[in-house]
């Protein structure tokens, strides 16, 4: 893949990244180094080095963004009545067109 197109991924991967501190916020170690490498990433795409130093902090940003959603989940679910410590058909949040019974 020429840089151009590794520019294209790059550009990509930093949207989804936006999108994902928007989304579970910038809240612990994961979130703070995401926003950090995506930073990195928008100097890196101004004036790339190389296709591997682009390479490199697109696996960085994936890696992080996991692991915020993943933390994000985690702490959406263990805060959630009804979740799965609960056991099956426990409680769980109404939805919102749902009118109160």
């Amino acid at each position: 893949m020429g840089l151009k197109e590794r520019k294209e991924e790059a550009e990509a991967v930093l949207d989804s990244a936006e999108m994902t501190i928007e989304t579970f916020g910038a809240t612990g170690k994961a979130g703070r180094k995401l926003e950090t490498k995506i930073s990195q990433l928008e100097q890196e795409l101004q004036d790339p080095d190389s296709e591997s130093s682009l390479n490199k902090l697109i696996d960085d940003i994936r890696e992080l963004m996991d692991e915020v959603q993943q933390s994000g989940q985690d702490d959406f679910m263990a805060g959630e009545p009804g979740g799965p410590a609960q056991g099956p058909g426990g409680g769980g949040m109404p939805d919102d067109d749902m009118p109160p019974i």
